[in-house]
């Protein structure tokens, strides 16, 4: 038990299986960003705030293995950041908070997340910093024939040719995150579901969703048997749009346009002592590693 501001509470950074506690952070994850989960644990882990088993607060730890330039980097990245309406302004956030830094910042390379645009004055109070990230993007003139399929994320077959491409990694991105399924299973079987693609000639999975005139690819996985710029014109041929914007940051980025990246409700902030490893880097963190 702890007391915050004379209110008593209860913390747990293991709801593990507990049904009821489990059913409360859905019910708050729901109502705050539209999202549940099915199990929680492994690499992400909630630190909840309760009274008599009701979630009052949370911020998860999602513990992110990840690869800069073939150097290895472990990463704490915090998200699902929700109060319950109720206990908001009550010190429960900067209670969970400090917890969590206090346990990870000496045994991780960076503790970082992305802010929603009404709380950018939040996280400075903590000693995150701003960090701009850059996105690449290009205007296809020429497409190419190459076949492109459409996966079932109800087929098992399907199923297991994403988990096989994923285990290979990103072959054209300099900055990728591995060995975290959970993240991976929140998009491509959520939301992306739709939206994940095999290529036979590359024998890469692509991640890609139709977003007004551009396309947006997220993410690839497999082999590198075509170049990069191949697959981009297969991709546009598919979808038939000509604007293609990467959702990771290519190893080769001649002939794609360099942008500082703007997206509502993604400003990342990196705590202090793991700002460095970003230092004069022009990357963005894998769309599809965002929590």
């Amino acid at each position: 038990m702890v007391e915050i501001n004379g209110i008593t509470y209860e913390f747990c950074d293991n709801i593990g299986q507990n049904t009821k506690r489990l059913k409360s952070f859905n019910e708050l994850a729901k109502s705050t960003f539209g999202i549940s989960f099915s199990s929680v644990g492994g690499d992400y882990e909630p630190h909840v705030l309760m009274q008599d088993d009701k979630v009052c607060a949370n911020i998860s730890v999602n513990k992110m293995p990840l690869v800069l330039d073939g150097k290895k980097i472990f990463a704490i990245q915090l998200g699902t950041v929700m109060t319950r309406k109720e206990y908001r302004g009550k010190g429960l956030s900067r209670y969970i908070m400090e917890h969590i830094i206090e346990k990870w910042k000496d045994h991780c390379d960076m503790v970082y997340l992305f802010a929603n645009d009404s709380v950018l004055d939040f996280y400075p109070k903590f000693g995150f910093v701003e960090q701009k990230e850059y996105d690449y993007q290009v205007v296809i003139e020429e497409t190419k024939d190459i076949p492109v399929r459409k996966l079932d994320m109800t087929k098992e077959a399907d199923i297991t040719l994403l988990w096989e491409k994923y285990k290979q990694g990103n072959p054209y991105s300099r900055f990728v995150m591995v060995e975290n399924c959970d993240i991976m299973e929140f998009y491509c079987f959520g939301f992306l579901k739709d939206n994940v693609y095999y290529c036979e000639k590359a024998d890469t999975v692509m991640v890609a969703e139709e977003d007004g005139d551009v396309l947006l690819l997220y993410d690839i996985f497999g082999s590198e048997r075509i170049t990069l710029t191949s697959i981009m014109k297969a991709m546009a041929a598919a979808s038939d749009k000509k604007k293609i914007r990467l959702g990771f940051t290519p190893k080769e980025s001649d002939g794609l346009v360099e942008n500082v990246h703007k997206e509502e409700d993604t400003t990342l902030f990196v705590l202090k002592g793991g700002e460095g490893i970003l230092k004069g880097q022009k990357i963005m963190f894998p769309m599809i590693s965002h929590a």
